[in-house]
């Protein structure tokens, strides 16, 4: 059976069509928004009506896009601000539960607003202390009567600032472990939620992560989303998803970074010659150019195996850590090659490093991928 690697000709229009679209609409606004921290509100707009219905079905309005092209969009954005990934990335976070473990009313309800770009929905998994660790994690629901009742934290919450409801995970059965977390939509403005203080970081810091507290939140019933104790089962089959878009995505920083380097390098000229022609910058270069193609494989055969609706666990987790790593890597090199340049705001690798850092531990860490393979390899 032959084997094709290659992207059809409709896949390579959607590359070419999102790859102008970044540089009309996202490129200009970047050093604006690395400059003030925060999100364009009009290309928020845009970008949740042009690319979030990719995530929800026909039937509730979206696209339905196949995961390679999600991946394909993921690695333009990528290219061009690391931070406008986390829009595509918490966009499919904050959807995909209700699309996996919904009702059939809750999909009609709250999915709609997503397709049409209307609405913006958070992800809020990590707890206060357990981190990666969800199954002990510590924010508890109770239920009583015809509500549930929050008490606790959640921490490094991506786009709080653009959320108006967080898909929210809490132990409603806290003896039964991962089988006794719950998923809630919860609306911002909740009494008893608040959304708490940001933690400011280095690397993409257009997005913002925030503390989120619930004291006595009392939550509808209906917005418990599927069944109770099964939250935990959407939220693992909804990351086997959205770690391909950071593993796509950041094979879209480190392309950056590398095309950056290569520019520079040629361009350069140091005792008479381009840098270029030097070994110590052209083998680096070749074995940025490698590992790039190697992750690009990874990301995008994961990807494949999802379109197939085949168990992609391993492949996700060896794509994710594999392509985070490698923008760092990519970044740090063309820090190194530009010299002084690479610290001046002249040039965007820092950025890029910065958002790699930022990246690797998105999702779960390398460590905590490293994990999921290593299982696979001993199971």
């Amino acid at each position: 059976m032959p084997i094709d690697f290659g992207f059809t000709p409709e896949q390579e229009e959607l590359r070419a069509s999102v790859r102008e679209w970044c540089q009309k609409e996202i490129a200009p606004l970047v050093d604006e928004m690395e400059a003030k921290e925060e999100f364009n509100k009009g290309l928020v707009a845009k970008f949740k009506k042009k690319f979030l219905n990719m995530w929800i079905p026909k039937a509730y309005g979206g696209t339905e896009a196949d995961t390679v092209d999600i991946c394909i969009v993921a690695e333009e954005v990528g290219y061009v601000c690391g931070s406008c990934l986390t829009l595509l990335e918490v966009g499919g976070l904050g959807c995909l539960p209700i699309v996996i473990g919904g009702t059939e009313e809750q999909k009609k309800r709250f999915l709609p607003p997503i397709a049409s770009g209307e609405k913006f929905y958070g992800f809020a998994l990590t707890d206060e202390g357990p981190g990666s660790d969800p199954a002990n994690m510590k924010l508890r629901a109770e239920k009583k009567g015809d509500e549930y009742i929050l008490n606790g934290m959640k921490r490094l919450i991506s786009n709080c600032d653009i959320s108006h409801s967080i898909l929210t995970f809490a132990k409603t059965d806290p003896s039964k472990g991962a089988r006794g977390i719950s998923a809630f939509l919860i609306d911002i403005g909740t009494p008893g939620f608040v959304v708490g203080k940001r933690l400011w970081g280095w690397g993409i810091k257009v997005h913002h992560t925030n503390e989120l507290e619930f004291h006595d939140c009392r939550v509808p019933a209906d917005r418990l989303i599927g069944k109770e104790n099964e939250g935990f089962i959407y939220a693992m089959k909804c990351l086997d998803r959205t770690r391909l878009v950071l593993a796509a995505g950041n094979v879209g920083i480190a392309r950056a970074s590398f095309d950056i380097a290569v520019k520079f390098a040629q361009e350069r000229i140091a005792f008479g010659k381009p840098i270029s022609e030097n070994q110590a910058i052209s083998f680096k270069l070749a074995e940025i150019a490698t590992e790039i193609e190697a992750a690009r494989l990874l990301a995008y055969k994961a990807a494949w195996l999802d379109n197939k609706k085949v168990r992609h666990t391993t492949e996700t987790s060896m794509a994710k850590w594999y392509a985070c790593e490698l923008a760092r890597k990519s970044a740090e090199a063309a820090v190194k090659i530009l010299g002084g340049y690479g610290w001046s705001k002249d040039y965007p690798v820092m950025i890029h490093l910065h958002d790699a850092l930022g990246f690797i531990n998105a999702q779960g860490t390398t460590e905590i991928h490293k994990m999921v393979i290593s299982r696979a390899i001993f199971d």
